[in-house]
């Protein structure tokens, strides 16, 4: 076996670990220290991966396995899922870290490990075949962790939008795998409904309604979950970027610039931190869409990076708000709540990653927003506009809720005795967080060029296939 199918089943060992362990019973806090210690066993693994040159030219052919229509690779490791590895071992620490005990029992230590593991084995492949059955188990691990009867009405808008989505996703890729349709009305309409079924997953305006609603009345941790890595966004590379016309680009780009300003200025406006977190996922994901459909090898660039910062960004600053609700209980934003005395150092983390959000100098979005704007303004000024106001706006929604939850008079006073401090594991996670936003930011290089790397792969594999029509 060679050292990067070895690395490989190691990555994937260790979320199933945490599944197998689960099953028995074990003390509920020795099975999140178990999962605490797998997650950052594998942040690490994925780490020597992504930094190892040999190991990322790594691949198995569908042809392997007679079963599975078409040529793409089965499992593969290459310029773009090294980063992305990381990335989704990172989601999994936080959560497991950060998240209360009591919004986390054995039951969702179990979601969190399986919804990681179907999270990095999609992004080791480039199979339609293989991520719609992931996409499926996926959704169905999104919707068990709305099985509480209280949420009975958010699992029924998710289940008609991701279901549907789901859906069109399936047939999409069987149209896409069947033979003779290269270059023909068929894939064509193939393309356009795996487009829709990306959309819909991404919450891009006008099939965004289920994202603020399961954020705001729904279970907060299983939303940041499944939508922090952006599975949607990897369809829309592997699948969409290489095969669409420019016209169909063109069309996702504008629907995803628009949603970027729609869901940043309603996330200013908002009275529930919740929903507001909602929407401002919403403008952060169609930022990431408009760069990934742009044919711009810098504006592509960016749009990666701009994936990895606003997921950790957003992720980051959602756990905050479950971390203060944890203690605080329901937060409203049209009041100053006050208690930066009592949490410097939660204040901190949460300003610092809702700027990283919004690309603020000095921070990895910064880089990526950049690179977006300069990159598709030659291409798509109107791009370039949208950017920045959409920025500016989730700047001012992110300063909203930071005034509003820290600063003012504490709302604590008449309870002194209330612990309010974060635990040292949340404590060390959110600030290893922000030392990988603003480190990355301030050092970005090795990052940007393993971007733009991955951008050339993917724009070279669209000129092939253009050139081959």
């Amino acid at each position: 076996m060679s050292d990067a199918r070895l690395w490989l089943a190691g990555l994937v060992a260790l979320p199933v670990l945490v599944i197998g362990a689960s099953c028995f019973r074990v003390d509920v806090e020795r099975l999140r220290r178990l999962a605490v210690a797998s997650a950052v066993a594998m942040v690490l693994a994925a780490l020597v991966i992504a930094l190892s040159p040999p190991l990322r030219d790594f691949s198995i052919r569908t042809s392997a396995l007679t079963w599975i229509p078409g040529g793409e690779d089965l499992i593969r490791i290459d310029t773009l899922s090294s980063v992305l590895l990381p990335f989704a071992a990172g989601l999994w620490l936080l959560t497991v870290a950060v998240t209360p005990r009591a919004a986390l029992d054995r039951s969702g230590l179990r979601r969190t490990a399986l919804a990681t593991l179907l999270t990095l084995t999609s992004f080791l492949t480039e199979s339609g075949v293989v991520l719609l059955l992931l996409s499926v188990a996926s959704v169905w691990t999104f919707l068990s962790a709305l099985a509480d009867p209280a949420h009975r009405y958010q699992r029924r808008v998710v289940a008609v939008y991701l279901g549907a989505s789901t859906l069109l996703f399936a047939v999409g890729v069987a149209l896409l795998v069947s033979p003779g349709v290269q270059n023909t009305g068929i894939e064509t309409v193939a393309m356009w409904l795996i487009v829709v079924a990306a959309l819909v997953r991404k919450g891009i305006v006008p099939f965004h309604a289920w994202v603020p609603e399961v954020f705001d009345h729904g279970r907060l941790g299983p939303a940041i979950l499944f939508n922090a890595p952006q599975v949607g966004a990897y369809m829309t590379v592997v699948l969409i970027v290489p095969r669409a016309s420019p016209e169909m680009l063109r069309t996702i780009a504008l629907l995803a610039l628009g949603t970027a300003v729609y869901g940043a200025g309603l996330a200013l406006v908002q009275r529930s931190a919740r929903r507001a977190c909602g929407y401002l996922f919403m403008s952060q994901s169609a930022l990431v869409m408009a760069g990934l459909d742009c044919t711009s090898v810098t504006a592509l660039a960016g749009g990666l990076l701009v994936w990895l910062s606003a997921g950790l960004g957003f992720a980051g600053l959602a756990r905050c708000v479950l971390v203060l609700e944890a203690r605080r209980g329901r937060l409203d934003l049209t009041s100053y709540h006050g208690g930066y005395d009592r949490m410097p150092l939660l204040a901190i983390s949460f300003l610092a990653m809702g700027l990283a959000c919004t690309g603020f100098p000095g921070t990895l979005g910064f880089i990526g927003q950049e690179l977006l704007v300069d990159g598709a303004v030659d291409v798509f000024p109107v791009m370039g506009f949208a950017v920045v106001i959409a920025s500016a706006l989730t700047g001012l929604a992110v300063l909203r809720m930071y005034f509003s939850l820290f600063c003012g008079r504490s709302d604590l006073l008449a309870h002194p005795s209330l612990r309010l401090g974060l635990r040292p594991r949340e404590a060390w996670t959110f600030v290893a967080l922000v030392i990988a936003l603003i480190g990355l930011g301030l050092a970005p290089r090795p990052l940007v060029d393993s971007r733009f790397d991955a951008s050339d792969e993917i724009l070279g594999v669209r000129q092939e296939r253009v050139s081959g029509r």
